[in-house]
C-alpha cells in the first residue's frame, strides 16, 4: 500500500507564514518553524534549503490563501467586492496586532500577492462595466484604501481606522457605476 502524502510542507509553510506575520520575517527561523509545525528541525532543510526558500514559500502560501478566499466570494461583481472588503474585518484582531496577509507578503519582498489581488479587483470592476483603465484605477483605489486603513489600524493598535475605511469603501462600491 502506498504511503500517504506528507503534509509537512504545508505545515511548515503555514508555520512560516504565522511566524512572519506575528514577529516579522526574522522570527521565522528554522528552529521556530520546525517547533511550530511540530517536525524535526532537519525536516525543514529538506523543504527549505535557504532563508530565500522560506521567503518564497511564505509569499506563495499567502498567495494561495488569498486566492482561495477570493474564490469563495459570490459570483456577482458588486457582492464579491463587498465580500473582499468584509474579509478584512474577519481577522481584524490579527490585522491590528500583526498586519494583513498582503503586508506579510510584502515583508518577504514579494508583490505577487498584491498583483493578483489587483488583477482580481480590476476584473470585478470590469464586470461592473468599467473600461480596463477605469477598472484598474478603481482597483488601485480600493486596495490602497483598505490596506492603508489596515496599516493605520496596526500603527494605532485599534480597529477603528480599518472599520471606517471598509464601511466607506462598501458605500463607494455600492454606488460604483450607478
Amino acid at each position: 500500500m502506498p504511503r500517504p502524502a506528507s503534509d509537512k510542507r504545508a505545515r511548515l509553510t503555514a508555520a512560516a507564514i504565522d511566524l512572519t506575520r506575528t514577529g516579522g520575517f526574522d522570527a521565522a527561523t528554522i528552529a521556530r518553524i520546525a517547533d511550530a509545525a511540530q517536525v524535526p528541525s532537519g525536516s525543514v532543510y529538506y523543504y527549505f534549503k535557504t532563508k530565500d526558500d522560506v521567503a518564497a514559500a511564505v509569499a506563495t502560501g499567502i498567495g494561495h490563501r488569498l486566492a482561495e478566499s477570493r474564490a469563495d466570494l459570490p459570483g456577482d461583481a458588486r457582492e464579491a467586492l463587498t465580500g473582499f472588503l468584509r474579509s478584512y474585518l474577519t481577522e481584524i484582531e490579527a490585522t491590528v496586532t500583526d498586519g494583513t496577509l498582503l503586508a506579510t507578503a510584502s515583508a518577504v519582498g514579494s508583490g505577487d500577492a498584491h498583483r493578483a489581488a489587483l488583477a482580481w479587483l480590476q476584473e470585478r470592476f470590469e464586470d461592473l462595466g468599467f473600461t480596463a483603465a477605469a477598472a484598474r484605477a478603481r482597483a488601485l483605489h480600493l486596495l490602497a484604501g483598505v490596506e492603508g486603513g489596515a496599516a493605520l489600524a496596526r500603527a494605532l493598535g485599534e480597529a477603528e481606522p480599518l472599520e471606517r475605511e471598509v464601511a466607506h469603501l462598501e458605500r463607494w462600491v455600492a454606488n460604483a457605476g450607478t
